[in-house]
């Protein structure tokens, strides 16, 4: 996982992330029974592995059932992300001391197929998509970012809202992109 895809899926944000996956055809797959242990940690991030083993710098560790999870410091030596439990864990509060970002279940059965899918969880919810998508994505919901932000500069300038719809014209797109070069400047 490259730092900069991380860096642009933790400022879109759940809500984009599935508005960019749905431009794909795809629904993200939202995991409603898993909970952040505190409503302000870090947003959980990473591509998810169930074996700690074989876990690579940046991924999320995925137990199910009655898992009792690997030591705190052997989490840490693995370089990884975060932990998605389908139970409540006893070493929860170590975990979050570690700084790790901890989402736990009520029990239920996670999806089976979430190894090798990409994670995400924020204060919005928790939510799962193929890996193959995570660049593409994370650039997707950069771009919404921006142009959010093109249309609260033109709403606050006076303008109104009407024709700043992206699909309504080439306009809306036209004006987007100029803003956007204005923003990068002479050597962007």
């Amino acid at each position: 996982m490259s730092a900069a895809t991380r860096a642009k899926l933790i400022a879109a944000g759940t809500v984009r992330i599935a508005a960019a996956l749905r431009r794909h055809g795809i629904e993200a797959a939202a995991i409603a029974r898993l909970r952040p242990l505190t409503p302000g940690q870090e947003p959980l991030v990473g591509v998810a592995t169930e074996k700690v083993e074989e876990a690579e710098v940046g991924q999320v560790l995925v137990l199910r059932g009655l898992a009792v999870p690997p030591p705190v410091p052997l989490l840490q030596r693995r370089g990884l992300a975060g932990v998605a439990s389908e139970r409540p864990l006893r070493a929860a509060a170590e975990i979050a001391r570690a700084g790790l970002p901890l989402w736990q279940g009520d029990g239920r059965a996670l999806p089976p197929e979430l190894a090798g899918q990409w994670l995400f969880g924020d204060r919005a919810g928790l939510i799962a998509f193929p890996a193959a998508l995570a660049d593409a994505v994370a650039a997707e919901a950069e771009d919404a970012m921006a142009y959010e932000e093109f249309v609260a500069e033109q709403v606050s300038a006076g303008g109104g809202v009407y024709g700043l719809h992206i699909p309504s014209g080439d306009g809306a797109r036209h004006a987007f992109e100029q803003w956007r070069k204005l923003r990068k400047g002479p050597s962007g």
